[in-house]
């Protein structure tokens, strides 16, 4: 318990570091682009990452499958299957990457229609969207099979502080080209480069940590099969998350044009960067949540997953508050009223990061218990509901009805589909209780968000001495209530032990 305690501290202060990293410099560059460049280069930015997203389904159910697979050979120091795992996602990855450049070169003659509107006079697209796809597929090609090793011997930190140092040299460089040359083309070149930087400090790290684990040898036809099955499942199972997202963008752009989508994403972006920022946790502790499973008994585990439900939910509920109370000013101060949206998006962007949230907390447990297969129908509905609702209400609702319908795929598809798989299958246990709580736990913050805001509106002016007095009172007011609200429940009192053990470390 001790060493999972460790491993997961030590992943989560290094995945906030990478976070904080990957919060900053961005910022800096989108405030950047849209100042020296225009907002049609970031539209631009979104579209093609989003496109790229969907093409690497491929390989969206291997990689955890295998981490998945190596728990058990790395608990008993089988180094042979180990080796055997090792050299079968190899050989996946270089097909997958095949397959990528191929498909990615054949969908080419669709870019145009995925764009309303005119697009930047000193931009090819072809040639953009060739930059992008090849920082997509030459992971697959360096090296980029040896990072299951780290995340399933619990030491994501190493890739953490990869990233961290080459990112945040990418991003410096970037934006000495935004401001000094206006070169989108030099600008996103810096992106494939940095991918293969990052391959080759992981790769030769991997080999210095790992020499004894060869990466040979062959796997048996039940342990092909049982990966088969996982990947399978897995590529099913994370399907809903990319075209959530990425759908999302896609119609943007194809119905109300660039301009609209970097607003949106602007918009995404801090929203995202928050709910990545609490998601280092969940992130960091799911390799030590998968060895608990392994290891310890359904009955501790599911003591645990409430326990862990109420922190999150305390934090998420936090975090909702503070975008709800501080978005707009935010929004104002860093780019003007020029880009805002109306306050009702707000709203439904908060609720959107809420329901994320909820989905997270079984998303992790349905990850480190292995439930891909089980779930593998959810996200197909899931996506196609996301997508159809998306078209279907864009023209008349804009961006309101894009925020809506994936809201409903969520609070309605995901959270109670994927809840009933978990607790059928892993806790065996009602479900009714946790949809119960569930409840709770969103009329409690409702209260929250109505006392928080309603005093926040009573600081008037849009500068930055009212933005930090806001800032403030977010961070007082809310946690002062969600202490009163937890304090009570036995499971915040073991959340407070845990945490009290850790810090005493």
């Amino acid at each position: 318990m001790d060493g999972r305690i460790k491993n997961t501290v030590r992943n989560s202060v290094s995945g906030f570091i990478n976070k904080f990293c990957m919060l900053f410099f961005p910022f800096a560059i989108r405030t950047l682009t849209i100042r020296y460049m225009g907002a049609e280069y970031l539209g631009l930015n979104s579209l093609f990452t989003s496109v790229l997203q969907v093409l690497s389904l491929t390989e969206l159910g291997l990689s955890n499958a295998v981490v998945f697979s190596l728990y058990k050979p790395i608990a008993e120091g089988d180094k042979k299957l180990i080796g055997a795992i090792y050299n079968f996602l190899r050989k996946i990855y270089r097909v997958i990457g095949i397959i990528i450049l191929v498909v990615g070169v054949l969908i080419t003659p669709v870019l145009p229609k995925l764009i309303s509107g005119d697009v930047p006079t000193d931009i090819n697209i072809y040639i953009l969207y060739y930059i992008y796809l090849f920082n997509t597929a030459i992971s697959y090609f360096l090296f980029a099979y040896k990072e299951c090793l780290l995340t399933a011997h619990q030491r994501s930190d190493i890739s953490s502080n990869i990233s961290t140092f080459t990112y945040t040299g990418m991003y410096l460089l970037q934006c000495v080209v935004i401001v000094l040359f206006q070169n989108y083309y030099i600008y996103i070149l810096f992106l494939p480069l940095c991918t293969i930087v990052i391959n080759i400090m992981r790769s030769v790290q991997v080999d210095k940590m790992f020499p004894d684990i060869v990466c040979e040898g062959k796997l048996d036809k039940d342990n092909i099969d049982a990966l088969k099955k996982r990947i399978g499942g897995l590529v099913l199972y994370k399907i809903s998350g990319v075209c959530r997202n990425s759908f999302d963008s896609i119609v943007l752009s194809a119905f109300l044009g660039l301009i609209v989508l970097a607003k949106y994403q602007n918009y995404f972006y801090i929203m995202n960067s928050v709910g990545n920022m609490i998601a280092i946790v969940t992130t960091a502790a799911t390799a030590s949540i998968g060895n608990s499973i392994a290891t310890e008994s359904i009955e501790k585990n599911y003591i645990n997953f409430n326990v862990f439900s109420a922190l999150y939910n305390w934090v998420s509920g936090w975090c909702t508050v503070c975008l709800l109370c501080l978005y707009q000013p935010f929004m104002n101060l860093w780019l003007g009223k020029d880009y805002l949206f109306s306050f009702d998006i707000v709203v439904l962007l908060c609720i959107y990061f809420y329901v994320c949230k909820i989905s997270d907390i079984l998303y992790t447990y349905r990850q480190a218990a292995g439930l891909w297969w089980e779930d593998k129908f959810r996200p197909i509905v899931e996506s196609v509901v996301n997508l159809v609702l998306n078209i279907l209400v864009v023209k008349n609702f804009g961006v309101c009805g894009v925020i809506i319908s994936t809201i409903v795929t969520i609070a309605f598809i995901n959270i109670p589909w994927g809840a009933y798989i978990l607790f059928k299958y892993y806790f065996r246990e009602e479900i009714i209780p946790f949809l119960k709580d569930t409840l709770k736990y969103i009329v409690e913050l409702m209260v929250v968000c109505i006392i928080t805001y309603s005093i926040c509106t009573l600081i008037t002016g849009q500068s930055i001495l009212s933005f930090l007095v806001k800032l403030v009172i977010c961070c007082v007011i809310p946690n002062i209530l969600f202490f009163l609200i937890f304090r009570k429940s036995k499971y915040y009192q073991r959340g407070m032990q845990f945490i009290r053990k850790i810090f005493s470390r």
